[in-house]
């Protein structure tokens, strides 16, 4: 009985978790991959953690981006070529994860991590 338990709070848990992530990606506009890695890596193995941060995001992404384009605030002649280069990009970034050393991505991904910060302070 215990270890139905402690399965259902780990589910609440990870709800708990999506729900952050639901909020930071719709209000930062898809910066919820860098709040979902390190929380997923509590669950995951790095590679796994990255990769199930995008699939968790998409959903997100995608509500968000209906709420934003029905209430005029997404300008289509910016979306469409922007929108074709990260898919483009995300393809190819989704093979590189599978390939390159997990160190040298997690450093990657904290140099980046680290960059926007400063970018967005200064």
């Amino acid at each position: 009985m215990a270890g139905g338990k402690k399965k259902w709070s780990d589910t609440v848990g990870r709800a708990g978790r999506g729900l952050l992530l639901g909020a930071v990606n719709g209000l930062f506009g898809g910066g919820g991959g860098m709040v979902a890695v390190p929380l997923l890596e509590r669950d995951l193995p790095t590679r796994e953690a990255h990769a199930t941060a995008i699939a968790a995001v998409l959903p997100a992404a995608v509500l968000s981006s209906a709420v934003y384009a029905f209430t005029g605030r997404t300008p289509l002649a910016l979306l469409v070529p922007v929108a074709l280069g990260v898919s483009l990009g995300g393809y190819i970034g989704a093979k590189l994860l599978r390939i390159l050393p997990v160190r040298p991505t997690n450093v990657l991904f904290g140099l980046l991590m680290l960059i926007a910060g400063l970018g967005m302070v200064f």
